[in-house]
């Protein structure tokens, strides 16, 4: 890693080397016989006479098993070796920063106590991952070095700073301090997009992961963390790297997530569920929490990386304090025959509501009369409701048409002050003649 600072009159010097595994060596070079650089097919055939008696398949044989491999593996081009990291490499968000630091004493005589302190250093913190100033080394020798390693889990992206220090008693008894720096940058190893849909009681939630790295990634697992008191269930989900074959070789790697380098996605869906008679405190609320996506991978040697994403929020959901809709309706419903509707409103908050009055406006807002009217009183009045209390009321109602007709224009004010508070949804209902 390079440095900043530190050398010029000092007896001591840092190094630091990340440690990092190593990559494997592959060789693809080409295969021959080594007579065909000095003599071709007809010269051969000429000069040695191997072919004469042999039929045009026999004669084939002779050169195209020279492209044969010897061995079925050295078609992936491994030589079985390991090559050790040649440059720092790139380090990424989730994964450990591991560092061998070796401080050297470059000159022909001793120095004395010791100290030694290496800190991380970020935009937002600083982080000490060793420090020996307060029981320094008694020396080290002339040519000598001292050598530790440190480890750190990335948490935030940019700009990093290693400061590796020492505190030292020169031969000649000055008090030396000596700063290096080694600077770095972490970036982002994924991409995390979601969709978020909602339909009736239940929420789908589809996650697609992009790896924004040069090399393959494995995913270990992706888990859905669903705010209590949802549950989460994981959907299948057709992705890129999957295959149409059922063979045993087809089946390891569908169970093994590979998200292709530069770009290459997967994509998760989990269906979210309020459990029934579960508390409705966060809807009542507003809030629109889901929960968190726990991503768990792999590099291509094993090294190990783990991201957390922050809340995923849901569609907006649209605040009301009292809530009005139907529960019941009938199974028919005949024309100027009187049919009860059983309704439902219920305080979605944490004090007392009401009491209510519940009414149905004659005609609708182009002053057209309604095709479905309240038989009787037009008002009603529901007392006072308890904090996340509800209750349930009949209402008699009579269709003046036939056909498709809509039940509107009910609506939920305060007695008190007339403040409004909810309109039932429009819902249609099939009237039938006598």
């Amino acid at each position: 890693m390079s440095s900043g600072q530190g050398g010029g009159g000092h007896s001591l010097a840092f190094r630091v080397m990340r440690l990092c595994r190593p990559a494997l060596q592959v060789d693809l070079g080409l295969r021959f016989d080594p007579g065909d650089l000095v003599q071709g097919e007809d010269s051969y055939e000429e000069d040695h006479g191997l072919l004469s008696g042999l039929d045009l398949r026999e004669r084939e044989g002779v050169y195209w098993k020279r492209t044969e491999l010897e061995r079925p593996i050295d078609a992936l081009g491994l030589s079985g070796l390991l090559v050790l990291p040649q440059s720092f490499g790139s380090i990424y968000l989730g994964e450990s920063f591991c560092s061998y630091i070796s401080v050297g004493n470059h000159t022909t005589h001793d120095v004395r106590d010791v100290g030694i302190k290496a800190e991380l250093q970020t935009e937002r913190q600083r982080l000490t991952l060793a420090d020996s100033t307060k029981a320094p080394m008694d020396y080290i020798r002339a040519g000598g070095r001292h050598d530790f390693i440190i480890e750190h889990d990335i948490k935030e992206l940019g700009p990093h700073t290693l400061v590796c220090m020492a505190v030292y008693t020169d031969w000649d008894g000055e008090r030396k301090y000596l700063p290096q720096y080694f600077k770095f940058m972490a970036s982002n190893p994924l991409s995390v997009r979601t969709k978020v849909r909602t339909v009736k009681e239940t929420t789908y939630l589809e996650a697609c992961i992009e790896n924004s790295t040069k090399s393959l990634l494995f995913l270990d697992h992706v888990r859905f963390e669903p705010q209590p008191p949802m549950t989460a269930t994981v959907l299948e989900v057709e992705n890129e790297n999957d295959t149409d074959s059922d063979g045993p070789l087809s089946g390891l790697l569908k169970k093994i997530k590979v998200v292709k380098a530069n770009g290459g996605i997967r994509h998760f869906l989990y269906q979210l569920t309020r459990p029934s008679g579960a508390p409705t405190v966060a809807k009542a609320e507003g809030s629109n929490t889901l929960g968190k996506l726990e991503i768990m991978w792999r590099t291509t040697l094993g090294e190990p990386g783990r991201l957390q994403t922050q809340q995923i929020l849901g569609n907006p959901i649209a605040r009301k304090e009292v809530n009005l809709h139907i529960v019941e309706l009938p199974s028919r419903v005949l024309l100027e025959r009187p049919f009860l509707v059983r309704l439902s409103v219920s305080n979605q908050t944490d004090r007392h509501i009401g009491p209510l009055q519940i009414s149905m406006s004659q005609d609708d807002a182009q002053g057209v009369s309604r095709a479905i009217v309240v038989n009787g009183l037009w008002t009603m009045v529901v007392p006072q409701l308890e904090p996340f209390a509800s209750t349930d009321f009949n209402l008699s109602l009579v269709a003046t048409a036939v056909g498709v007709q809509k039940i509107t224009g009910i609506a939920v004010v305060d007695v008190r002050d007339g403040k409004p508070y909810d309109t039932l949804l429009a819902t249609e209902v099939f009237v039938e003649p006598e």
